[in-house]
């Protein structure tokens, strides 16, 4: 497999070790990256279908292996010591559901403190192949005014496709409705079908 130089423009920070240890975990997995991350500061990866507790590793694998920076919502109670310096490492943004300033605002304003950001969501929230599908992620893209990539696991072929970026987020029902779409193809391939 081809491993992609990034752009200039994409945060990156990861050192040449892991690198290493990304591309020999993506080998022994036997999976492989199709497609390429845009050439952008700023967008949202749409991760789907979120089926298993591995899809993690799998996605570290793939940012290590490529050297991209990316960063992930999670509750902020999990950031205590020592694990919050271990998480914001690996680009975990701590968020507080219960806050007066919603999801889509806190992260609105984390693409507008940040010069460069990649933000890693899946849009059916927990895993499962019956996992609704939330409009979160199309809100954040649509609020900071940023595109979406969509990014389909599929696992028959054990391929992560990186998809086309989608430059029209603000029509929030009609990205919902695409990503949906791009994520059935990913689950009639890991169904077999």
């Amino acid at each position: 497999m081809q491993w992609q130089k990034l752009g200039s423009q994409l945060p990156q920070g990861y050192n040449p070790f892991t690198r290493v240890i990304g591309r020999l975990t993506l080998r022994t997995m036997g999976w492989r990256i199709s497609g390429e991350f845009p050439d952008r500061p700023k967008f949202v990866v749409a991760l789907m279908p979120h089926s298993s507790n591995m899809d993690f590793i799998l996605t570290i694998a793939v940012l290590w292996s490529l050297g991209l920076k990316s960063s992930f919502m999670m509750k902020h109670t999990l950031f205590w010591f020592p694990l919050g310096p271990i998480l914001r490492g690996l680009g975990g943004i701590p968020v507080d559901r219960r806050s007066a300033q919603g999801l889509v605002e806190q992260m609105s304003a984390e693409f507008s403190r940040r010069s460069r950001l990649v933000l890693g969501v899946t849009p059916q929230g927990t895993r499962g192949a019956s996992g609704e599908f939330k409009q979160g992620f199309a809100r954040i893209a649509s609020a900071a005014r940023v595109p979406v990539l969509p990014a389909i696991l599929h696992y028959k072929e054990r391929t992560v496709q990186l998809a086309s970026l989608i430059e029209e987020f603000n029509d929030v029902p009609k990205l919902v409705e695409t990503i949906k779409t791009l994520s059935l193809s990913g689950s009639a391939r890991h169904s077999g079908a």
